[in-house]
């Protein structure tokens, strides 16, 4: 796994509750379709249903760190990803999310990566890394 797989970024909690989930709703279909012949389909029905509920689960844990890594509000937008039906806020949010802050060497305000100025100090950013292609006139 790769530091830019965002898998760490999820909380501890949410992945937590996403494997709780996940083998609840396993044992309860392994358990509902008690028979012997059926048990197969049981358990495989509920491997399917509980991926897809421990990966909305661990979507929303990683949309609830990302926002506030980027200086957005984590609650409204996780629960605008939760409550928009059919994956719709998901995409919304990926859509709409603002680009990561580094903070300034002056004054410690968030400020965008291609920003030449910090918006609160007016500190000068080229020297932080970031190369930009512009002439002086």
């Amino acid at each position: 796994m790769t530091a830019r797989s965002g898998f760490h970024l999820i909380p501890a909690a949410a992945k937590i509750f996403a494997a709780f989930v996940f083998l609840a709703i396993v044992a309860f279909f392994f358990c509902f379709f008690d028979e012997h012949n059926t048990i197969g389909l049981g358990t495989a029905i509920g491997v399917g249903i509980g991926t897809i509920a421990g990966t909305f689960i661990l979507l929303a844990g990683y949309v609830y760190a990302d926002s506030s890594r980027r200086g957005m509000p984590p609650i409204p937008w996780t629960a605008l990803a939760l409550l928009i039906p059919n994956g719709v806020g998901f995409v919304l949010y990926f859509l709409l999310r603002k680009p990561i802050l580094h903070p300034c060497s002056n004054c410690g305000c968030g400020v965008a990566q291609d920003a030449i100025f910090c918006s609160r100090c007016g500190q000068s950013q080229l020297n932080m890394g970031v190369q930009h292609s512009w002439k002086e006139g």
